[in-house]
């Protein structure tokens, strides 16, 4: 079963991108070889839906963090040794050492570099090999009980211990001799057992990039649940993990209460609330850690958000109909019994006050129905609170705002309730802009 999702939620919550400032991928992106990054791609986006699978991986993580382990990779050797790997496969030994005399030939005669290529790819096979022996030797010595990683590792040591491996004595620059007979091993007898050498260093790269930057940031590693579980959602004191100094929050959604419905001025936080929702939602069904002193989660199939909606000029589509549209696909979704979290901020902006008002008291009554799935929905109409406060699985947050004489201040609190904040004329007024239309 694969995890659910769409590019808005993944744009709405700066997921990917190795070069979007603030992305998700760019904070965990430390990884050393360029098979590495493409495996650290690959997780984003394919988070998992098994929640053994999620707590092994993270089970993995959190072990090599504790190990504080270096892999000691020349990733352009790394690379070229993949590289090398994808050529055609020798048919024996002979046809090496032809291959081999023939190469130094038109070295000598005509000044080919094919031969001297050859030789250093040979050679970044065997640094790769020094590099994973140099891994292995810190999981021996650094290793501790209940470990994780032991398949992972148990397959490191039986590729690199292999006898025709380990006893291989040939050094750069080789002999023709030396050049077929490393030819044929690598690219013929180890080839295969080589390429899982590769995946595994990858995977390797992957964890323990991952686990320097929990280290480096005090992020914890949050546990999957069964999707049998009452429990949707607990965290504590979570944050958004890109942020500094961010204000830390709580919450707890179950099936006897799985929507939020949250209101607060503008500029109270609201959206980057739902946005570190989001993300840690996403992180967790990667097995990644994530910015909060304790998470647990039900595993689930997917999320979907609804943040920054824009029009559709080629479609023909105004704001307040792409808004339709996508509540449209994510009810579709929902009522095909997909469990999911949802994450709608402010519903219907784009249409009048009385439309938008009936459109997300309707929406939200129905949404709340269907207990399997999470819901935060977010609105700057508080009256339609109030409407549902006879929703008995709708639990209500606000973030507060506090008046300093005529200037707002945001605590970044969620904060049981609904608002009753209204400082849209304040702000107008203390930018001085009806003083400029006079």
């Amino acid at each position: 079963m694969s995890f659910i999702t769409d590019k808005q939620t993944l744009a709405d919550l700066n997921l990917l991108g190795k070069y979007k400032i603030g992305s998700m991928f760019n904070i965990f992106n430390r990884v050393k070889t360029r098979g590495g990054e493409l495996l650290l791609e690959e997780m984003f986006k394919t988070p998992l839906t098994d929640a053994d699978a999620i707590n092994h991986r993270t089970n993995c993580i959190a072990y090599l963090q504790q190990l504080n382990l270096k892999l000691e990779i020349d990733p352009e050797l790394a690379e070229m040794a993949s590289q090398y790997l994808t050529e055609p496969r020798p048919g024996s030994r002979v046809s090496c050492v032809l291959g081999a005399y023939k190469g130094k030939f038109q070295e000598m005669m005509y000044k080919s570099q094919k031969y001297y290529l050859q030789q250093r790819r040979i050679y970044a096979v065997q640094e790769v090999l020094v590099s994973a022996s140099k891994l292995l030797g810190q999981l021996i010595r650094n290793g501790i009980q209940d470990n994780p990683c032991k398949a992972m590792q148990d397959k490191l040591d039986k590729i690199i211990n292999a006898p025709a491996l380990r006893h291989l004595k040939a050094k750069y620059p080789y002999t023709v001799g030396q050049t077929a007979d490393c030819q044929f091993l690598f690219l013929n007898k180890f080839r295969q057992s080589l390429e899982e050498l590769l995946q595994l260093l990858y995977e390797f790269d992957v964890f323990i990039s991952v686990a320097q930057v929990a280290a480096d940031k005090g992020f914890i590693y949050a546990q999957a649940l069964a999707t049998d579980s009452n429990g949707l959602i607990n965290v504590d004191n979570l944050r958004h993990p890109s942020l500094s100094n961010a204000k830390g929050n709580t919450i707890t959604l179950s099936k006897e209460e799985n929507l939020l419905f949250l209101t607060g001025a503008n500029m109270a936080g609201k959206s980057t609330w739902m946005k570190t929702l989001g993300v840690s939602f996403y992180l967790a069904h990667m097995g990644f850690p994530v910015a909060a002193n304790k998470m647990s989660f039900m595993v689930m199939e997917g999320i979907f958000t609804s943040i920054n909606v824009p029009d559709d000029l080629s479609l023909g589509w105004s704001h307040f109909y792409a808004e339709v549209m996508r509540v449209k696909e994510v009810s579709r979704q929902v009522s095909n019994g997909k469990k999911l979290f949802i994450l709608f901020d402010e519903l219907f902006k784009g249409t009048n006050v009385k439309d938008a008002f009936d459109a997300t008291l309707v929406v939200t009554q129905k949404l709340a129905r269907y207990r399997s799935c999470m819901f935060v929905i977010s609105t700057h109409i508080i009256e339609v609170g109030e409407a549902l406060k006879g929703t008995l699985n709708i639990q209500f947050g606000y973030m507060p705002t506090i008046m300093k004489g005529a200037v707002p201040h945001y605590t970044y609190q969620l904060t049981q309730g609904i608002t009753t904040d209204r400082q849209g004329m304040i702000i107008l007024e203390n930018e001085k802009i009806l003083e400029l239309l006079a």
